[in-house]
């Protein structure tokens, strides 16, 4: 449970963080998978595909998993990440640096990594990056432009990316890794509790460390939890995605 602080085996356990670790089973197929949406769900999905196609004249997506197909991607997708909100607001964009670039073109070469581009015209406007770790794909960085948040970007390029990540019939899972999200809650097809504990010398000051911590962020919750009460959370959100 967040906030928990407990004596474990001489040292000071606080459980700084709980949450449910989202996945998705690709054991099956695409078709399969669609089976867990109602039919409601899969048809607004499917219509905002067809929505992002009409607005950019077609249907643009484009995958990447060679070096060179990398190479060309992480140009595209750091133009993308550069005007997003979670490189903007949240400081979790697509690394710039050279040493992420060759870690990439590294997994590229030994065919451990899948990329996904979304284009309106000749411009990509969200991009999808996913390392293969011992036949499970990781979920490492989603971003979109926000002017396009109306048309919905990041879950139409998800849409598209898993049809085509299932039809390779290679991966075992597609691991949402750690924290929720609305966006992996709606895409899994599993929820597993989880935990980051911290094991602290039972010192007066780590103590009071941990507890002020735990202060800390319950206001924060308290707060989140009341302008969703008043509505404004979401309202919140998608104003400071758009003028992120």
């Amino acid at each position: 449970m967040t906030g928990k602080i407990e004596s474990a085996g001489g040292h000071l356990s606080y459980c700084l963080k709980s949450y449910l670790r989202c996945h998705i089973d690709m054991s099956g197929d695409f078709n399969g998978y669609q089976s867990k949406f109602s039919s409601k769900t899969r048809s607004s999905i499917n219509r905002k595909v067809r929505k992002f196609g009409e607005h950019a004249g077609r249907l643009d997506f484009r995958s990447y998993q060679t070096p060179g197909e990398i190479s060309e991607f992480l140009a595209l997708a750091r133009g993308v990440s550069a005007d997003s909100y979670q490189e903007r607001l949240l400081d979790c964009g697509l690394p710039a640096d050279e040493r992420f670039a060759e870690s990439a073109l590294a997994a590229a070469s030994r065919d451990e990594v899948r990329a996904f581009l979304l284009f309106s015209g000749e411009r990509a406007v969200s991009y999808l990056y996913c390392p293969v770790v011992d036949g499970v794909l990781e979920y490492a960085f989603l971003g979109y432009v926000p002017e396009f948040a109306r048309l919905s970007p990041g879950t139409v390029l998800q849409w598209l990316a898993l049809e085509k990540l299932f039809a390779e019939k290679r991966f075992t899972a597609f691991d949402f890794t750690e924290g929720e999200s609305e966006h992996k809650r709606f895409f899994s097809t599993h929820q597993t509790p989880c935990s980051i504990q911290l094991l602290l010398r039972p010192t007066v000051q780590t103590r009071l460390t941990a507890r002020l911590h735990r202060s800390v962020d319950s206001a924060s919750k308290a707060l989140g939890d009341g302008l969703e009460r008043l509505g404004l959370k979401s309202r919140i959100k998608k104003w400071l995605r758009q003028t992120a």
